[in-house]
């Protein structure tokens, strides 16, 4: 017995025309296993289940936002960003939310499932795996039981099955995104198909507006506590006014200023006549003792019966120098001269210390005013101050209710906003056409299967003839023996009628 020879010996090749012999030779069984193939496809081709595809088409627009309350384009987006959005896309129709929302508006979980058709490569594959021992040890652990609700765990079993019937995929230079589902009936395809458009627009939308929703509760939020804080500073301000009995500080600091002012020129002008009566009452007096001239007398005091006294007296020195160049001084008329000259300078003196008590009492008068005057403008300056308090107080919890008001009204307006954009969300995805009953199945492709059959019988017939021949060690050819052994053979036995009968 020879050993087997192997195709590739020694870096020499078998001749294209051994593999034939040798195929030649085992035809009727590559020709059994080919038929054997195709009949267990003609079985799997009967007994599968139709299956039928309809597919939805929506389209996925650009992201131009314009704002309802101004118009304003707000966003846009790169070719880059759209591209990102599309493969988004892809993965979220597929999410578990939104078949989740399929399963459980088209009762899914409710119904029964039918086998699908497999093609000969998925069912040669599927059995394969089943028949491949695990070779890995399972772990000692026990594993951890957990409890689950049934009805959601056959909704998540429904929600992978339909997982693995759906397919996406975008048409060529557009920006259409087309949704096949895969279903033995053809309405429920039509039905799974239309209503995964509809729940992706409607996750698409709540998607777009929880952020809506999320700065709205905020601005809610804050705006009562801004709010409070109004309220607050609204019962400090009043409790301010109540207690200052100030109901506006508008004007009143320019009043007092000016009140000011006005005592100011008014104090000026008092202390200047004191000051002036001062000196008049300093220089009568001086005079008064001294007995200067008149004339700085005259000049001090405006008082006309003083001017005719001292007119008179004028006059009568002026006749008695007269009357002194005639007459000796014991003259009658010398003696009258002088008798009414001392009568006149009595009546002078008397009147200038009328006039100086006079003075006097303007002065007490005039200081009284003064002292009057400085004690008003003081108590007016400290008005002027504790007003400028109160008015700084009042500007301070005025600003703090202006403020507060100007950012309540502010989130006011935001949260009016925030309710329109809260209802209006619209979302860039939209149906082309609606996903129709489909006429015909697609699975199982029964022509296809054949051929798929016919040329895995063929191949696996041809690879197991030629292993079966790999593994066969007897030699059958002169040719073979001479080349393995190196000897000539020198003759054949030829093989009796029920040997060959045998073999055929």
């Amino acid at each position: 017995m020879q050993t087997p020879v192997n195709v590739s010996d020694g870096g020499t090749q078998a001749h294209l025309l051994e593999y034939l012999a040798i195929l030649s030779r085992r035809k009727r069984f590559i020709m059994l296993f080919t038929l054997v193939l195709l009949f267990v496809v003609i079985v799997r081709n009967h007994q599968a289940v139709p299956q039928y595809r309809s597919a939805i088409e929506m389209v996925v627009e650009p992201k131009t936002i314009h704002s309802p309350i101004t118009g304003k384009r707000v966003a846009y987006e790169s070719p880059a960003t759209q591209r990102m959005d599309i493969g988004t896309h892809f993965k979220l129709i597929k999410s578990k939310t939104v078949l989740k929302a399929v399963v459980q508006t088209l009762e899914l979980g409710k119904r029964q499932e039918k086998p699908t058709a497999h093609s000969p490569i998925k069912w040669a594959r599927k059995n394969l795996a089943q028949l491949i021992p695990t070779w890995v040890s399972p772990s000692k652990k026990a594993p951890v039981r957990q409890t689950v609700d049934p009805i959601s765990q056959k909704i998540n079993a429904r929600v992978r099955q339909l997982r693995g019937r759906i397919k996406v995929k975008q048409l060529k230079s557009s920006r259409l995104i087309l949704i096949s589902v895969l279903d033995p009936d053809p309405a429920m395809a039509a039905a799974i198909a239309n209503q995964i458009g509809r729940q992706y627009i409607h996750f698409d939308q709540v998607s777009r507006s929880a952020p809506g929703r999320d700065k709205l509760a905020w601005l809610t939020q804050e705006l009562s506590d801004v709010k409070t804080e109004l309220e607050q500073h609204e019962r400090q301000f009043f409790e301010f006014k109540a207690q200052n009995k100030v109901f506006s500080m508008e004007g009143k600091q320019k009043v007092a200023d000016q009140k000011i002012a006005e005592f100011n020129s008014r104090y000026l002008e008092v202390r200047n006549r004191r000051l002036d009566l001062d000196s008049k009452i300093k220089q009568l007096a001086r005079h008064l003792k001294s007995s200067d001239s008149l004339i700085k007398i005259q000049a001090l005091i405006n008082n006309p019966l003083v001017e005719s006294i001292y007119s008179k007296i004028v006059n009568l020195e002026i006749e008695r120098s007269k009357l002194s160049k005639i007459y000796r001084h014991r003259h009658p008329k010398m003696i009258l001269v002088n008798s009414e000259l001392e009568k006149s300078r009595r009546q002078l003196d008397f009147e200038l210390k009328r006039e100086l008590v006079r003075l006097k009492s303007e002065h007490a008068v005039v200081a009284d005013q003064e002292k009057n005057l400085e004690k008003t403008i003081g108590e007016f300056e400290e008005d002027a101050l504790d007003s400028s308090s109160k008015e700084l107080t009042y500007a301070i919890l005025q600003r703090n209710v202006k403020s507060s008001q100007d950012l309540y009204e502010t989130l006011r307006s935001r949260i009016k906003e925030s309710n329109l954009l809260k209802n209006y969300t619209p979302s860039n995805i939209r149906i082309v056409e609606a996903a129709e009953i489909p006429t015909r199945p697609v699975l199982p492709r029964k022509r296809f299967n054949l051929i798929i059959g016919l040329i895995l019988g063929l191949a696996g017939g041809s690879l197991l003839a030629l292993l079966f021949e790999y593994m066969d060690q007897t030699y059958t050819s002169r040719e073979r023996l001479e080349k393995d052994m190196g000897l000539p053979v020198l003759a054949m036995i030829p093989e009796s009628r029920a040997q060959q009968e045998k073999s055929i």
